[in-house]
């Protein structure tokens, strides 16, 4: 039996895009014995989830290597998973909850002929402080028929965007995310942004967006590099005011970005 908690201290992610503040404990699962293994997990805690990944667990993306997940759908503090594990694999379970920022104790027991120990990970939350704590920063200004445009998807042309320069004064996990009328959408860059091609320089390392109508972007940003983040929308020609709120370590600085102005402007 494996006995923890999750507490005010735990790291927290994205346990789905709409939730920020889910606090979690990432667990190695130790394998001897080749079979199927039923887990019973107890807590305290209600409306309570338990995932299962092979290799690794990333918590900037959580579908990548889920196996298997089971949830506390009855809200009784209790939840099963079964899954057939393979002697010399690597496996992790997720124990979070489907309400953020929920705390208690919890246990993990295996099956009768259970060949497996368990170990703590230390995992890295996806802000290192708590949310309600972090520094904030703001930005508001608007897309409109004078704004740049581009082919986001280089599929379609004429989608308006905006590029912004973050300035970075201390290295850690940010995230950064919009409020529009519109369906806007978002990339970050790391050196610079080329219009003419969206994909080169784009983030990739230790970052996670998710979308709905505003986009949310966790990122492990440095101090000492540029970084430009593309604000733009799912749409071609659609225009509206929107606003950036970051939150990290320590305030950033969002600054307009017109390297490009003088070139794709319209005349």
């Amino acid at each position: 039996m494996y006995l923890s908690s999750l507490t005010p201290n735990s790291s927290i992610y994205f346990r789905e895009c709409s939730e920020l503040d889910s606090y979690y404990e990432a667990i190695q699962m130790n394998v001897t014995t080749t079979g199927h293994y039923a887990f019973q997990v107890n807590s305290e805690m209600t409306t309570m989830y338990a995932y299962i990944y092979t290799n690794n667990f990333n918590p900037f993306d959580v579908s990548k290597n889920m196996m298997r997940h089971s949830g506390d759908s009855g809200n009784q503090g209790q939840s099963k998973v079964t899954a057939a594990l393979q002697v010399n694999m690597i496996y992790v379970v997720v124990i979070t909850t489907l309400v953020p920022n929920r705390t208690g104790n919890f246990s993990i027991q295996g099956s009768d002929r259970s060949y497996i120990s368990f170990n703590r990970i230390c995992s890295p939350s996806v802000i290192q402080i708590p949310h309600s704590s972090a520094v904030q920063s703001n930005y508001s200004s608007e897309l409109n028929t004078s704004s740049q445009t581009y082919s986001r998807d280089c599929r379609k042309s004429n989608y308006y965007y905006e590029t912004i320069r973050v300035n970075v004064v201390e290295t850690g996990y940010y995230a950064v995310s919009s409020n529009s009328s519109m369906n806007t959408f978002g990339d970050i860059y790391k050196d610079d942004f080329n219009p003419m091609n969206p994909f080169e320089n784009l983030l990739s390392q230790d970052y996670r967006s998710c979308s709905y109508q505003d986009f949310k972007f966790i990122a492990y940003l440095h101090t000492g590099t540029t970084y430009i983040l593309v604000v733009t929308t799912w749409s071609p020609n659609m225009t509206g005011n929107f606003s950036i709120l970051a939150f990290g370590p320590n305030n950033i600085t969002l600054d307009p970005y017109s390297k490009y102005f003088v070139l794709f402007c319209k005349s």
